[in-house]
């Protein structure tokens, strides 16, 4: 027989069940859509303190639910029905970081690092605005499959925390990833959920969590007592783990030294990030993003844009791609880095000689003009094909490509010096098919929401490129004081498939690095 909640909610089939409850996949027959609703059920609880928990559930949930945010995921609505609440979520596909981990193993320091940028961005805009999550942990991390990281259960985890005991007297919660301060009863604080998030890193890399025991009482007893085993895989992160995981609160490292330890952990990973095979589109079923936040990345680049059908910007497409080792974002200005000269991986330049300062390595070298075409590779200059056979590039040599862990993209970046270019594509069934008309369309979204700082549109072009329409939006905007310059091509292939090519560098270097774009266009090609 079916089941109607609050008279509108039709449950179809259940998700998946955890000591909080049952989650739902439900139609929202009233607005036709599809959504998750989590049962919140309790257990051991008499009527008075049942009565006081579901008051409590309310209120955490319509507090999520306010978070004013543009990476919160929707909560619809909060309805009670027998006596128990009912949390009415937007539907999210996605799997949880523990599920990748658990079916792939550790993950690379690179791949790591950026999902603990953008889960430490979302933590800090959670702690902002007063909101604790009391239980980050993996399984609690999601890698949606519209390339977004997300954490769950920012009110339900708080809930769980002042409920306090389960029937049989144990602490509700994972204790592997509970800080020293909680399983002390100490009230949680930001600090907590940063040890959480160190832990999560250590799991994230060397497969196991940091005070993996045989049993509950063995695991509570290491995190109190123990320093956690040496992580043999972390590299670059090893600091911000320790850091992270530093028993004293007052002591432990802060979050704006954790995201600075993150770009450059990310920074000196290495060239590539290997990325795990993406799970078939329809295949496995929606994870519920409950009370998320979303991380849209203010670590480093600017959205890139990419053709989306639904006409907003795409808030993963932002992160630690353009991190330098350095500082993790371009310099502010332009500066001559230090070197002691060209080196062998450097293009060298063929253009005209370049106003301003007299280069002295490989950072301020001029871009090149292109002496190829037709997909050819200039003199000083690699082949590049990415893992997923989608396309082939030139990138200079020196240049570092990154595939996106989840999403179809990939990052290519200069060490040490501004300059990025992300690919980007996505279905061929999405729906636009005016390459002007759909940046437009971005851009009023952009301005609505005021999603950068000093947005000025320079040019919004319609074009053709390989044969096909296509359309170059050029604008500036500011980022950490500094005006950036973007122009972003947007185009279907032959085959239908949507395509960006979006270049960013410091308005400063915009005449000497806007051959690199120029390359760029002229050596792309579809496979």
């Amino acid at each position: 027989m079916e089941r109607r909640i609050s008279g509108r909610y039709r449950l179809i089939e259940p998700l998946g069940e955890g000591g909080m409850g049952v989650v739902w996949r439900a139609h929202d027959e009233l607005l036709d859509r599809a959504v998750a609703i989590k049962e919140v059920r309790y257990t051991g609880v008499g009527d008075a303190q049942l009565a006081d928990l579901n008051r409590r559930t309310i209120r955490e949930a319509r507090a999520a639910g306010r978070l004013d945010h543009p990476s919160v995921v929707v909560i619809h609505d909060v309805v009670e029905e027998d006596g128990l609440p009912w949390i009415v979520m937007q539907l999210v596909r996605s799997r949880s970081l523990a599920e990748v981990i658990r079916e792939g193993g550790p993950m690379t320091v690179g791949q790591a690092a950026l999902i603990g940028g953008r889960m430490l961005d979302a933590l800090r805009a959670a702690h902002a605005m007063g909101v604790l999550h009391r239980d980050v942990k993996p399984a609690n991390v999601l890698l949606a499959d519209d390339g977004r990281v997300v954490l769950t259960d920012f009110g339900i985890a708080s809930l769980e925390a002042e409920a306090g005991l389960t029937a049989t007297g144990g602490l509700v919660g994972t204790p592997a990833y509970l800080p020293p301060e909680r399983l002390h009863g100490e009230p949680a604080r930001p600090e907590s959920d940063l040890w959480s998030l160190g832990a999560t890193l250590y799991t994230a890399v060397e497969g196991v969590p940091p005070y993996e025991r045989d049993s509950w009482a063995a695991t509570v007893a290491a995190v109190l007592r123990d320093e956690p085993r040496p992580p043999t895989r972390a590299g670059a992160l090893r600091p911000v783990i320790m850091g992270l995981l530093t028993r004293d609160p007052r002591a432990r490292m802060g979050a704006d030294e954790a995201a600075a330890s993150l770009r450059r952990a990310y920074g000196e990973a290495g060239s590539t990030v290997p990325v795990r095979p993406r799970p078939r589109r329809g295949g496995g079923r929606p994870i519920v993003v409950a009370a998320v936040l979303a991380v849209t990345a203010a670590l480093a680049t600017g959205a890139v844009l990419a053709i989306r059908g639904t006409g907003a910007p795409d808030p993963g497409a932002t992160a630690l791609a353009s991190a330098t080792p350095e500082t993790g974002r371009p310099s502010t200005g332009d500066p001559t880095p230090a070197s002691t000269g060209p080196t062998p991986t450097e293009p060298t330049p063929t253009g005209p000689t370049p106003t301003g300062p007299t280069p002295t390595g490989p950072a301020t070298s001029a871009a090149p003009t292109p002496a190829a075409t037709g997909g050819e590779v200039p003199a000083g200059w690699r082949a590049y094909r990415d893992a997923d056979g989608r396309f082939s590039i030139a990138l200079p040599r020196g240049w570092r490509a990154t595939k996106h862990p989840v999403r179809d993209s990939v990052s290519v970046t200069r060490p040490g010096s501004p300059g990025t270019l992300i690919v980007e594509w996505t279905v061929p069934e999405h729906p636009w098919t005016d390459p002007a008309r759909h940046w437009k369309s971005l851009e009023k979204t952009i301005r609505d929401r005021g999603e950068f700082i000093a947005y000025r549109r320079i040019a919004i072009d319609s074009t053709t490129y390989l044969g096909r329409p296509a359309a170059d939006w050029e604008f500036t905007r500011q980022r950490d004081g500094t005006v950036i310059h973007v122009i972003n091509r947007g185009f279907r292939t032959a085959g239908g498939r949507p395509f960006a090519l979006y270049f960013e560098t410091t308005e400063a270097r915009w005449e000497r690095d806007r051959g690199y774009f120029d390359t760029f266009v002229q050596t792309f090609r579809p496979s």
